[in-house]
């Protein structure tokens, strides 16, 4: 007969599941978000005949639809974060730290923004990692609050 899993073995376990899905669910997330907002903003730009609405260059940081790019990228990372603390243990670090080394990895491989200034480059880097804390987060203190 083989052994019960230790609860050492199942939080190694919870830990990675975390880790794992919550990086492929931010990565996924982070491609079907604004592609559905470049859509949404054909269909205006179409609707009100304003040509000026429609972003021919998704990575021209001057055009206002750029910050709306980033704005679905940042709620699909909340996203991405609240579905990782759901599935890791309640007490680890692991795995949002792992998170957000995964995102900066994963940002580095992504087109650059331009023109780029500091502001563009805080929002297009920290926005997704900042967002998978906050889902992170999020579980965390709804955790908290069942608890009490």
């Amino acid at each position: 007969m083989s052994e019960p899993p230790s609860s050492q073995d199942f939080i190694k376990r919870s830990v990675w599941l975390g880790v794992f899905v919550g990086w492929l669910a931010q990565l996924g997330l982070k491609t079907i978000f604004p592609i559905l907002v470049l859509v949404g903003v054909r269909f205006f730009s179409l609707e009100t005949e304003n040509k000026s609405l429609w972003l021919e260059e998704p990575s021209d940081s001057s055009h206002p639809v750029w910050y709306m790019l980033q704005a679905s990228i940042f709620v699909a990372s909340v996203l991405a974060g609240w579905l990782a603390a759901l599935l890791s243990p309640r007490r680890s670090l692991i795995v949002p730290m792992a998170l957000v080394v995964l995102s900066l990895v994963a940002t580095g491989f992504e087109q650059f923004p331009r023109p780029m200034s500091t502001t563009v480059m805080l929002i297009w880097a920290v926005g997704p990692c900042v967002g998978l804390v906050l889902g992170w987060l999020l579980v965390r203190l709804v955790a908290r609050g069942d608890a009490s």
